[in-house]
């Protein structure tokens, strides 16, 4: 029986729905990264995965840290790209713990490969100035962006969510909003640190996320 229906009459919908479905694929998943962040979903758990860190409950703001540039200036996060940084609290010497994470770290990041430039390294110095030592070990991380904090400042900021960082030799994971979510012990091999980043990178779409 003929019917009066056009050849290819229906694939003028067909870039309206893929479009339609690139929409909803991002919102879903900005949406469920934003849960992810209050404390809401776990978005591991809800994906069947197990991170190698420790989550920090509920995760603290980085803009509750008063912090200053390398050149003394109020530090802005909300003015830094949007991007996932790992942050390491040191004194002003660098002992072997420091070193140490300061290596790691840079394999890590290293290791991201395309990733790459979607994380950052930010060091957060207690105490200043830094020694001539440490001064001259910087240089061998061209990357890491050194902020300062006040000692005091600082100490109280994370005793309030239990954690001592610096007095544990552990860093952090501050997501792309600016909070931080995660802490990981510089004995933890370099490798599982990486499978946390890349299963991060791989299900956020920080560069999508609106305000």
């Amino acid at each position: 029986m003929a019917t009066n229906a056009k050849p290819g009459a229906n694939n003028k919908y067909v870039p309206a729905i893929i479009m339609g479905s690139l929409i909803l694929v991002v919102l879903v998943s900005t949406l469920l990264f934003r849960a992810a962040i209050k404390g809401d979903v776990d978005l591991p758990a809800l994906l069947g995965t197990k991170n190698n860190g420790v989550l920090i409950r509920p995760p603290r703001a980085i803009s509750e840290l008063p912090l200053q540039s390398s050149t003394g200036e109020a530090f802005d996060f909300t003015k830094q790209p949007k991007q996932w940084s790992i942050v390491i609290p040191v004194a002003a010497h660098c002992d072997e713990q420091c070193q140490h994470t300061l290596y790691i770290t840079r394999q890590i990041h290293i290791a991201l490969g395309k990733h790459t430039e979607r994380v950052r390294r930010y060091l957060i110095a207690t105490e200043s100035p830094l020694d001539a030592e440490f001064e001259n070990l910087l240089k061998q991380h061209p990357k890491l962006e050194v902020l300062q904090a006040n000692s005091t400042e600082f100490a109280t900021y994370f005793a309030r969510s239990e954690l001592q960082p610096l007095q544990n030799h552990q860093y952090l994971l501050l997501d792309p909003e600016g909070w931080f979510m995660m802490v990981y012990d510089n004995k933890l091999d370099g490798k599982a640190v990486l499978k946390d980043l890349k299963f991060l990178l791989t299900n956020s779409h920080e560069n999508e996320a609106t305000n």
